[in-house]
């Protein structure tokens, strides 16, 4: 394939379209309709408190309100939303919604007939102010997890679409981009699309997984400035970088060595640079606040988690021989041993079963010994499997939870054998309190191997903030409702 060639390959597979602006117009399409279901829903629940302070269907009349708040959305950088650091969409999500809500109740409080808050006069009064605050207050926790959720489910569906995200030109050496590539490939919803690899190390065009390679060259550089591609990412580029520099309007750098680039902030020491990393689960307000969020979330969902217990716990006992509930030793912050509660999925015979099953069958052992467990476990009953699938046998942890010796976050609790492949940076990950769901989780669950586990557990002891946690629990959810790397 010549570079004139890919010209061709780019207009009949792209269209021609670089701009991301339908993308960014669709996701605000999703958060104007986010928006007005949880503003909805937040005046469903007062009206449902107190039917006499608010009337559930006003909340339609402050659409006015809407057009400002998703204008709020574009200037803090909301659109077009391709590859937005998560815990910043949550985190700038949230404090624009707080500062629009806060708005609108000033407007509600200092209504006049002419001035800056003449408008509001348009909207139909049909419940009391304090009513109507109290609802905008209340919107703030709701929009704070409904928007990045609606998000996340319009990214998944637009996905699917040729219109959805951007295409990008994948700089790398060697076999240096390829799990980039696939990754790109296998999640849409991120939005960049793989057009075409420039390989420093190729000497002719190949073909990747049905995208063009080309090695270094003018001609294929002129093509992609001619098409006006405005995405370059550089996996371990090891080739000439300045016309890269100078050809994009925007550029990603991803470097194999993770630890060294994860969390990365520059630091000024007298005309020095440097560069700093934080672990944020050391300060004592950020625990506190952490401790603060497990604690509200547990008392949220007893009313519906207690129930649902309650229920498995009788069909556990109905389907198997044993007890409900399993505890399994798990070494927990600082190194302190902890009992890990679970509802039993096995059956009581498991270790006899292990023992056997390590000593008669090589593939087994060996899957054992890399992973310390089973893709197709034999010793999981039939209920086992349907708790394990779902998530639902790890319940039991809100207990864990709610003592204090887990969180709704953080590295997963690990076995002392476990331990020995965390390294040296068994010490690093243990300095925090272990989570019922966490990076690594949300990024495959029992599909992630040791390396990138230890990764994305460091990631996140640097990079803790509530809007992490927050994201981390949203995604969750959408993880185990896909039953995405369970078993």
């Amino acid at each position: 394939m010549t570079s004139q060639d890919f010209i061709k390959y780019f207009k009949k597979t792209y269209k021609n379209r670089t701009s991301s602006f339908l993308s960014g117009l669709m996701l605000m399409i999703v958060d104007a309709i986010s928006l007005f279901l949880c503003i909805g829903l937040s005046f469903f629940i007062i009206n449902l408190c107190n039917p006499s302070a608010i009337n559930f269907r006003s909340f339609i009349y402050y659409a006015y309100y809407f057009p400002l708040i998703l204008i709020v959305y574009y200037a803090a950088g909301l659109y077009p939303g391709i590859m937005i650091s998560p815990s910043e969409e949550v985190r700038k999500l949230t404090t624009c919604s707080i500062f629009c809500f806060f708005g609108i109740c000033a407007s509600i409080v200092l209504q006049q007939e002419d001035g800056l808050f003449a408008f509001t006069y348009n909207i139909v009064r049909d419940s009391s102010n304090f009513g109507v605050i109290c609802a905008f207050i209340l919107a703030i926790p709701i929009t704070a997890i409904g928007m990045p959720a609606s998000r996340e489910i319009g990214r998944h569906t637009f996905g699917k679409s040729k219109w959805w995200g951007v295409p990008a030109v994948i700089y790398c050496t060697g076999d240096s981009g390829d799990e980039v590539i696939s990754r790109l490939i296998k999640r849409n919803d991120l939005g960049y699309k793989p057009a075409v690899i420039i390989n420093s190390r190729n000497t002719d065009c190949t073909m990747y997984d049905d995208i063009p390679v080309f090695p270094e060259s003018s001609d294929i550089l002129e093509a992609i400035k001619q098409l006006n591609i405005k995405v370059a990412i550089m996996c371990d580029y090891e080739g000439d970088k300045h016309p890269i520099m100078n050809s994009y309007r925007y550029t990603i750098t991803v470097q194999k060595n993770q630890e060294l680039s994860s969390t990365m902030q520059l630091r000024d020491i007298g005309g020095i640079l440097g560069f700093s990393t934080t672990h944020n689960l050391t300060k004592k307000l950020n625990l506190f606040v952490k401790r603060l969020i497990d604690l509200i979330i547990i008392f949220i969902s007893a009313l519906f988690v207690i129930p649902v217990m309650l229920i498995i716990a009788v069909l556990i006992k109905i389907t198997s021989k044993g007890p409900v509930f399993y505890g399994h030793k798990r070494v927990g912050k600082n190194g302190k041993e902890i009992t890990c509660w679970k509802f039993r999925s096995m059956y009581v015979n498991s270790q006899e079963m292990l023992e056997e099953i390590l000593k008669n069958d090589p593939e087994r052992r060996e899957e054992w010994e890399r992973d310390r467990k089973f893709v197709n476990d034999p010793r999981v009953t039939k209920f086992g499997k349907f708790l394990r699938k779902t998530s639902l046998d790890e319940l039991p942890q809100f207990i864990n939870i709610l003592t204090g010796n887990m969180s709704f976050v953080g590295p997963r609790p690990v076995t002392k054998e476990e331990l020995e492949k965390y390294g040296e940076n068994a010490g690093y990950i243990l300095s925090v309190t272990p989570g019922l769901s966490g990076m690594w989780q949300i990024s495959g669950r029992s599909d992630t191997g040791y390396e990138e586990r230890i990764y994305l557990d460091t990631f996140y002891i640097q990079n803790w903030s509530i809007w992490l946690d927050l994201w981390i629990i949203i995604r969750t959810v959408w993880v185990v409702i896909n039953g995405k790397g369970a078993y």
